[in-house]
């Protein structure tokens, strides 16, 4: 617990610094012996505001006139009230101060810390420039370099500890180690400063600058650069489009199959639907022929009475209640066939008849009773169950109704004018 509370008070008493360190305006008074490094990230801090310097002339804080960023800090872009300083040209640098521009320094000379950009480029700069320097050159020490020593050379070494914060709060310290051999090939070696190869991946290493790859990892062996776009091999992309192309297959027979299944299902259902429909459309096919079958029997074989009448002429009677069992298109079959036999006769054979049936008295009598006979005579010829059919556009199931030959015998009026039920 307490160092955590040390630490605490230690970021206060550091923020706070830095605040008092830079709140000096632009016109107020400034102290140069304030011009300074921070232990943690070696940034350059001074009294004045970051948009300013102090001028060691005047002790007081002006305007930036030079910039070495893109995006200096604490300058807000495209602001008329805050315009940004211009870049240093060719040859030169702006240093930290941000007072004016300056030549670079040959090897040898002063620059600042991590300041690469203020040393002369070397003359071999397009074979040995890189991220590691600036055109060749590098600031080690407070002094300007070329990186340009081979194996087994002397070399100079630049270590430099950086602070860093965790996300719990608490600091770990990043060494930077910086020489001038040729990098990344070499290295130098801190026991004997001198150049060394650098070592490949895989290989055991105790910092970054020792492996060619610039990146020791945290099990001690030699890793790819950080950021280094990992190329995929062309049986890997192979393997995996056939998968893919495999998987999308499987998915597609395991639904073909699966519907199929459920259209086989669905036409078995189907089939087995109209077979029974059929079935049942059979039997009552079935039923109403058998029940039609009975009624012509039972039609057939009526019965019927006879009595005479006070005439003396014998009168048949049908069962009523099996009269609407026959088809009337039978009866009208049978008048037309009778009507067409009729017409064959000649024209005194036909009044004859007419004459027979027509005369009253005891003559007229027994014509018609012998005419009733020849009727009788011919119905008893005719085979049992046959009748005279008629279209009787009644509600039963054939459209038809049924009446016997004798019930249009028998419904003829008795004496004076007969009605041949046969049209005659």
């Amino acid at each position: 617990m307490l160092p955590l509370i040390v630490q605490a008070a230690t970021s206060i008493l550091l923020a706070s610094s830095l605040a008092r360190a830079q709140i000096v305006e632009i016109g107020q008074t400034c102290n140069l012996a304030r011009n300074r490094l921070t232990s943690t990230t070696h940034q350059f801090l001074s009294d004045c505001v970051p948009r300013a310097y102090c001028d060691p002339t005047t002790s007081t804080c002006k305007p930036r006139q030079c910039r070495g960023d893109e995006f200096p800090f604490k300058f807000p872009p495209d602001s008329p009230e805050t315009p940004l300083p211009p870049f240093c040209g060719d040859g030169q640098f702006c240093p930290d101060e941000g007072d004016q521009c300056l030549p670079v320094v040959p090897p040898g000379q002063n620059c600042q810390i991590n300041r690469d950009d203020e040393c002369q480029p070397a003359p071999n700069a397009a074979d040995i420039q890189g991220p590691w320097n600036h055109k060749g050159a590098i600031c080690l020490r407070f002094t300007c370099f070329w990186q340009n020593q081979t194996v087994g050379q002397p070399c100079i070494v630049d270590n430099t500890v950086y602070t860093g914060y965790r996300g719990d709060g608490s600091e770990f310290a990043t060494i930077i180690s910086r020489d001038n051999c040729v990098a990344p090939s070499l290295f130098c070696d801190a026991q004997d400063n001198t150049c060394k190869q650098a070592l490949d991946l895989g290989a055991d290493c105790t910092s970054d600058k020792q492996c060619i790859s610039r990146n020791c990892g945290t099990d001690n062996k030699c890793k790819l650069p950080a950021g280094t776009v990992i190329k995929i091999p062309l049986w890997q992309y192979i393997v995996t489009g056939v998968g893919i192309v495999a998987f999308i297959a499987i998915i597609f027979l395991s639904l073909f199959f699966m519907h199929k299944g459920q259209r086989a299902k669905t036409q078995r259902e189907i089939r087995e639907y109209f077979h029974e429909q059929t079935t049942y459309r059979s039997s009552i096919i079935a039923l109403h022929t058998a029940a039609r079958d009975r009624t012509s029997i039972y039609s057939a074989s009526e019965s019927r009475f006879s009595q005479y009448d006070e005439h003396g002429q014998m009168i048949y009677r049908d069962d009523d209640s099996q009269r609407q069992l026959l088809d009337n298109k039978r009866q009208s079959r049978l008048r037309q066939s009778v009507a067409m036999d009729d017409e064959e006769d000649s024209d005194e054979e036909t009044a004859q008849g007419k004459r027979l049936l027509g005369g009253p008295g005891p003559s007229g009598m027994q014509s018609r009773e012998s005419f009733s006979q020849s009727r009788l005579s011919l119905a008893d010829d005719t085979p049992r169950g046959s009748f005279d059919y008629g279209h009787a556009g009644s509600s039963n199931a054939g459209g038809y109704a049924a009446v016997p030959l004798r019930q249009s015998m028998d419904q003829q009026p008795k004496g004076g004018n007969f009605k041949d039920p046969w049209g005659q």
